[in-house]
């Protein structure tokens, strides 16, 4: 098992939720789509499997697991997993350079430590890498800081630096949120080169429906910190049952929203489905309604059993 969350919740200081409870396993090599708009919790999530959860939050209960190994406990076995079998890919490759470091220094990883003759060694070992990712390796290249590349650069860069340690599993929050759509295409083509050369799996966030179509076989839409709504990618995306998958379909299509509203802060979510209070398919059934789980019992997706996933 790639990657495996039992049960988790996760809470404020105050005890008020803001993502679960949830439960999803990822088999090697397999491509899972996170969706929903900001605010929903999936950022917070990818924080979560990478041990990484930002102050104030804590884990309420359950844990993650990403190889056998406890990603919500601090240990040496975690931090070697992080480099080696499990990798962030950011949505701002920025957070991931560092400005004022050259392009090949990023790439030798820890520069401080090898000799120069050493480095250069490692730059060779990774020219089929780069070339592989449409990146240059003249040395004009190489030289330049991170802010002197253009965003697709800086994201394939990031990109190299992740795939040198050949990771089995990748975490993506919003990779291609700052590309145009032609850098875009090019990046999600990429990405399933790399999947059917490699078998590379790995859980993408995203609020783009688009995007998790090209690039995924599973998908969760997740809302108000709830998954309302699971199954197969294709089936998910055709035929949404749950009104919110239905509206992220029709922004992905560029039609206007019919439905006004924001979703409402931590503490203050109704009971039952989250999305209720902008919803006009509500019904009295919505207060009881429950998040779907990843159980064997499947919980009420706006009255309708949800599908086999």
């Amino acid at each position: 098992m790639s990657l495996l969350i039992h049960n988790l919740e996760l809470c404020r200081h105050d005890k008020v939720s803001l993502l679960g409870p949830l439960n999803l396993s990822l088999e090697p090599g397999a491509r899972v789509a996170l969706v929903g708009e900001s605010g929903s919790g999936k950022s917070l999530l990818a924080q979560a499997i990478m041990g990484m959860l930002p102050p104030g939050v804590h884990l309420a209960r359950g844990c993650v697991e990403a190889f056998g190994c406890r990603m919500d406990q601090p240990s040496q076995a975690r931090q070697t997993l992080r480099q080696r079998r499990i990798a962030w890919v950011p949505q701002d490759p920025l957070m991931a350079l560092n400005p004022l470091v050259q392009i090949q220094d990023h790439l030798v990883l820890r520069p401080w430590v090898h000799p120069p003759e050493s480095r250069q060694k490692v730059l060779e070992q990774m020219r089929p890498l780069l070339e592989h990712l449409h990146l240059p390796t003249d040395s004009n290249f190489l030289r330049r800081f991170p802010l002197e590349i253009s965003g697709g650069q800086r994201q394939r860069v990031v990109l190299a630096m992740t795939l040198a340690w050949n990771p089995e599993l990748l975490v993506l929050d919003e990779p291609t949120s700052a590309l145009d759509p032609e850098l875009q295409q090019e990046f999600l083509s990429l990405m399933n080169a790399l999947h059917r050369e490699g078998g590379l799996g790995w859980l993408w966030i995203t609020h783009d429906l688009n995007v998790a179509a090209a690039v995924t076989d599973r998908v969760l839409v997740l809302y108000g910190g709830k998954v309302l709504e699971a199954g197969p990618c294709g089936e998910v995306l055709e035929s949404p049952r749950h009104p919110y998958t239905r509206r992220l379909r029709e922004a992905s299509q560029g039609e206007p929203s019919t439905e006004g509203g924001f979703l409402d802060a931590p503490g203050r979510r109704p009971a039952g489905c989250p999305f209720r209070p902008r919803c006009q398919e509500t019904q009295p059934t919505c207060v009881e309604w429950r998040p779907w789980q990843g159980s064997s019992e499947m919980g009420i997706r706006c009255n309708q059993s949800l599908r086999p996933y």
